[in-house]
């Protein structure tokens, strides 16, 4: 009987010189100095100038800074960004990318969590107050170093960690995720090889700071010898144009969130693509490219604790898209399906996915548990997912949904804890609970369920903003139910799926209208799940640029006309997309 073990594959040569990523770009900062190392839409910075750059950041840092201080980053995708990231990683601290402009009290919660010393952003941010330890220009923008307060906490199970991700919390607050260098170099020496990467290649950097995935996107370039490619917002905003820009700018790879991947995999191609591979995860998988698409199409998975990516598989275009597997594992993890008591199970028969080896994270910043296995001494260390999974006869995983109450959106892992933990600080909310619901049109939204206490207002509008105000976007619920008691199932506990389909049934009654206006506000409702007006603002409903996306798409197909991004990304409210309509 064949049991639900795979262990790691052998750790592909590094490659370059060295036993860190930094290792790695230092290498081909001596060998290639005048080799293009970050483009963006305004410029492009050679190795010397990146690695010049972030040395004489790194110098002033180094005067406030020390090996395993943790260091909140406010930054967006750019070649500021990038800089940083190799400053903090010669000083020796740990890199904690945030995003540019998360809910300032959910940046303060990972700053606490996190015990983070410092926060880097641009000079002008509007959210990092007190006076600057300091400021300095690089690449064109002024970036400040301040102080949080904090004293240094314990910096995890295992010692310090060159970077840290903020994950959701089934306490209610996020979590902060403590990465190992063994980690990185198992991730990018086999993504390295798998990619046959050279020092010729484009990489993307479509992973927004603030995700484990930019990791893959910053370090597969960096420490490979190739370019790092920024893309423009607007780029992001539709799978046509994306495909356009990879045309125009000649990228060989590039990672994307599970939705927008699915897009592109549909999308109309320029002639003049040469994208040889496509890495796509976050989410369950449920397309096939067509078989004519030009790129290699990886399915990967894997969550921030083991390590960005634990398991891939090649998406064939003849495959069940209702049936598509997570594969089989990387360089430094070991996968494991175990019943509850931690025993192995034979393959074919469900189980929790295990994984082992040097991809797993050192453990959670302030030394919680969580699903970290505690590991005697020689021991490696092993995270339980709380994924159900079952192993094929021959080692290939299949995904089959979550032990627990966590779900994603967008690619993202929510607790719904957290949500729950910021409706609950509306007045009035006496009991709450987020939940996933599926829109009539397919689309994957948060939902909410409360109850308050008497006389309480019961505003929707005013509950979201509240909420938008304490989450990441993909967190926000995008609707509410008011009801007097939240249902529950023969085990006492809340019936999420009881709710979701009260949701759908509540915003499902319309009547068939067939209007441009109507199409199209029926269209925006579905896509952000809130009953918006024509006059109501896309970006207050939480529309980012997957929703553009999925909007430029559908209306593509509902209209038979080719609206440009622009027209959608500057509109302030739903009318103003009307006359790209005509």
């Amino acid at each position: 009987m064949l049991l639900s073990h795979l262990p790691a594959p052998a750790t592909p040569r590094p490659p370059a010189p060295g036993g860190t990523v930094l290792d790695w770009f230092s290498h081909w900062a001596r060998v290639r100095p005048h080799a293009p190392a970050v483009l963006t839409p305004e410029a492009c910075w050679d190795y010397a100038a990146v690695d010049d750059l972030s040395s004489e950041l790194a110098a002033r840092l180094r005067e406030h800074l020390a090996p395993g201080d943790v260091v909140g980053v406010l930054l967006p995708r750019s070649v500021t960004l990038v800089v940083t990231a190799l400053a903090l990683a010669k000083v020796g601290a740990t890199y904690l990318p945030l995003g540019e402009n998360p809910p300032k009290e959910r940046r303060e919660s990972i700053v606490e969590t996190a015990a983070a010393r410092h926060l880097l952003a641009s000079a002008d941010h509007p959210d990092v107050g007190g006076d600057p330890v300091v400021r300095h220009a690089v690449a064109g923008t002024k970036v400040a170093l301040t102080g949080t307060g904090r004293t240094a906490g314990k910096p995890g199970a295992a010692g310090p960690a060159p970077y840290a991700i903020a994950t959701s919390g089934s306490t209610g607050r996020p979590k902060v995720v403590l990465g190992s260098q063994e980690s990185l170099t198992t991730l990018i020496s086999w993504l390295a090889t798998r990619l046959a990467i050279t020092e010729e290649d484009r990489v993307a950097m479509t992973a927004s700071p603030g995700f484990d995935a930019h990791l893959l996107d910053l370090w597969l370039a960096l420490g490979t010898g190739a370019a790092l490619v920024v893309p423009p917002e607007e780029a992001l905003s539709s799978a046509e144009g994306l495909l356009e820009w990879c045309a125009d700018q000649r990228i060989d790879s590039m990672f994307l969130p599970t939705p927008l991947g699915e897009l592109v995999m549909g999308a109309t191609r320029p002639a003049h693509l040469v994208l040889r591979r496509l890495l796509v995860g976050g989410d369950r998988l449920r397309a096939v490219p067509a078989g004519d698409f030009p790129a290699e199409v990886l399915n990967v998975y894997g969550p921030t604790e083991a390590g960005v990516l634990t398991t891939t598989h090649v998406v064939g275009a003849h495959e069940d898209p209702l049936a598509i597997p997570i594969g089989v594992p990387l360089s430094g993890r070991t996968v494991t399906v175990t019943d509850e008591a931690g025993e192995v199970v034979p393959r074919g028969t469900l189980g929790e996915l295990r994984v082992t080896g040097a991809g797993v994270a050192l453990g959670y910043a302030g030394g919680h548990l969580g699903g970290f296995v505690p590991a005697a001494e020689g021991e490696e260390r092993t995270y339980r997912t709380g994924d159900r999974v079952l192993m094929r006869p021959e080692g290939v995983l299949e995904f089959h949904g979550r032990l627990d109450d966590q779900f994603k959106i967008d690619g993202v892992r929510l607790e719904p804890a957290e949500i729950e933990a910021a409706l609950l600080s509306f007045p009035g909310v006496t009991s709450a609970a987020a939940f996933p619901f599926t829109t009539g049109g397919g689309i994957r939204q948060v939902g909410a369920a409360l109850t308050t206490s008497p006389g309480a207002t019961r505003s929707e509008q005013a509950l979201l903003a509240h909420a938008a105000a304490r989450l990441p976007g993909p967190a926000v619920p995008r609707a509410a139910l008011f009801l007097d008691d939240l249902p529950t199932n023969d085990n006492g506990k809340i019936d999420r799926a009881a709710l979701a389909e009260l949701l759908r049934n509540r915003l499902g009654g319309e009547e068939e209208d067939r209007s441009p206006a109507t199409v199209l506000l029926r269209m925006v409702r579905d896509l952000v799940g809130q009953d918006l007006g024509l006059e109501d603002s896309l970006a207050d409903a939480g529309a980012n640029s997957l929703t553009t996306a999925r909007l430029l798409s559908r209306m593509r197909e509902e209209f038979g006309l080719r609206v440009r991004a622009v027209d959608v990304i500057r509109a302030e409210t739903v009318a103003d997309i009307l006359p790209a309509l005509r």
